[in-house]
């Protein structure tokens, strides 16, 4: 990883802007004192980067985003302590990106109960191809946090996570804003720095990597999409669809955010209006407005490592596959590409979903498929299928000796056979009450615990889907408190791996 990061050169006058910028960042955010040492390690010639990114989800996201910084986090560590050599952990905020209808939304539970709750921001007429970074809050914020604040389990650590998320999310802060500003509440305690590369000073650092992609005339395209047939050919999935004629940059106008195409002559053209420009019309417009470019999936890892001395970028299954695109885009910058690790994931155990789990002998992973296979296997398992057949047999067999009592009864005085009948009569009727007292004990213990399975299974599998897909950290972190990251930090598994981690203890 580290020789990555030295094969490619990384000026000192770089080094000295991107600190500059990163300090103004942590400061802008409310947390220039705890960067602090962070910046003090960018700052040492010989230190690189670990960087983890991710859209600015709403509220923060997924429990995954929170795993993809934690890996990062993990693997700086892990870099010093195997060269000590110094690495800082960055998270990158996809600000860039337009996605609105995938961000908009979060799952929110309290890390206990059946069903997390859709909260979701509304569209507002936020046009489509709005970057996140042009995006505001509006005063609808204030009713979502309002609702979120319901949601959340009573709990010492409460306030401690509502405070920083009514700051954060706030009318008036732009969205990737209050997402970097949330995120740095979790991860800058832990050394990590948060960085959004819309930031103006950053784009106009990237600028000569802007310029070489207008030079380039669709060649990054090209590349990528070269790649992208050859795994085809190979029997896998191209991730990135390119045409071959399309710039990896995109502008930002007056119409938003412009897809930009070559046409035959080298004549570029924004798809979104139409119009026309040349090569070195548009060079000349992002050199006086560097912060209306904006990158586009093949250009941003260019830009990541342009920026920043990055030794290895932590990412998800579908950004890991991408890169096998990306790698060829380095060639025709003349640069090499960092390392790439696979962000570890999790799944949250509730000590009450714990205690389901090993009173039926149901291991985890099984609630993945299909739980009524889980319940018809499990109750099985809790009493023999002849239960009913238990009682018939018995009965018949107390008949029988009634009959034999009933004999030398009346062998003895014929008077006393009624009274032989009532006793079996009564017998067999406080036998089938008990029969139906029992039965009805089964069927409200099976219907308890088809509830506690299936609950079981919405905490592991919410929706039928990955815990850390669905749901957001919200109810995990007020419930659990700080405690919930130290947890993290000592039970994520290695880069790539998926690890059960139990929650009892401290926060439980």
């Amino acid at each position: 990883m580290v020789r990555a990061a030295d094969a490619r050169a990384y000026p000192a006058d770089r080094r000295a802007r991107m600190a500059a910028i990163l300090k103004a960042q942590a400061a802008r955010i409310g947390f220039g004192e705890v960067a602090r040492g962070p910046l003090a390690t960018f700052e040492d010639p010989r230190s690189v980067v670990v960087v983890a990114g991710q859209q600015p989800g709403l509220f923060g996201g997924p429990l995954y985003t929170l795993y993809k910084a934690m890996t990062a986090i993990r693997l700086a560590r892990a870099i010093e302590q195997a060269t000590s050599r110094p690495a800082v952990p960055i998270f990158w905020v996809a600000s860039d990106d337009h996605d609105f209808e995938e961000v908009r939304r979060t799952w929110v539970s309290d890390g206990f109960e059946l069903e997390p709750t859709l909260v979701e921001y509304p569209q507002n007429g936020i046009p489509p191809s709005a970057s996140f970074s042009r995006i505001r809050l509006g005063p609808d914020v204030g009713a979502l946090v309002q609702r979120v604040e319901a949601l959340l389990p009573e709990s010492p650590f409460r306030d401690g996570l509502l405070v920083p998320l009514r700051d954060a999310y706030s009318p008036g802060r732009g969205w990737a804003e209050s997402f970097a500003r949330f995120m740095a509440t979790f991860v800058a305690p832990l050394g990590a720095l948060v960085f959004d590369p819309a930031d103006p000073e950053a784009k106009a650092l990237a600028l000569p990597v802007f310029e070489r992609e207008i030079d380039l005339q669709g060649a990054t395209a090209r590349a990528a999409r070269s790649r992208g047939e050859e795994l085809v050919a190979r029997g896998y999935h191209a991730q990135i669809a390119r045409e071959g004629n399309e710039l990896n940059l995109f502008w930002h106008g007056e119409d938003g955010r412009q897809p930009i195409r070559v046409e035959e002559g080298g004549t570029l053209r924004l798809t979104g209006t139409g119009s026309t420009w040349t090569a070195d019309r548009l060079k000349e417009a992002v050199r006086e407005r560097p912060e209306e470019a904006s990158p586009g999936v093949l250009l941003r890892p260019i830009v990541q490592d342009h920026l920043l001395p990055t030794a290895a970028y932590v990412g998800g299954p579908a950004e890991v596959a991408y890169w096998a695109q990306v790698f060829p885009v380095y060639d025709a910058f003349g640069m090499s590409p960092p390392a790439i690790a696979p962000r570890s994931g999790a799944t949250l155990l509730e000590p009450r979903i714990e205690r389901t789990l090993l009173k039926f002998g149901i291991g985890w992973e099984r609630l993945a498929g299909d739980p009524e296979v889980v319940i018809r296997d499990t109750m099985k398992a809790l009493l023999p299928e002849d239960f009913r057949e238990l009682f018939a047999r018995e009965q018949g067999a107390w008949r029988e000796s009634f009959r034999r009592v009933e004999e030398k009864v009346a062998s003895f005085d014929p008077s006393l056979r009624p009274a032989v009948t009532n006793a079996e009569t009564r017998l067999v009727r406080e036998i089938e009450t008990l029969e139906k007292k029992l039965l009805s004990v089964w069927k409200r213990r099976e219907e308890e615990s088809v509830t506690k399975i299936r609950r079981a299974r919405e905490s592991l599998f919410p929706h039928g889907g990955l815990q850390e897909r669905v749901c957001s950290p919200l109810g995990f972190a007020a419930r659990h408190g700080p405690w919930l990251i130290t947890r993290f930090e000592e039970d994520l598994g290695d880069p790539g791996s998926h690890t059960l981690v139990p929650l009892g203890g401290e926060g439980s």
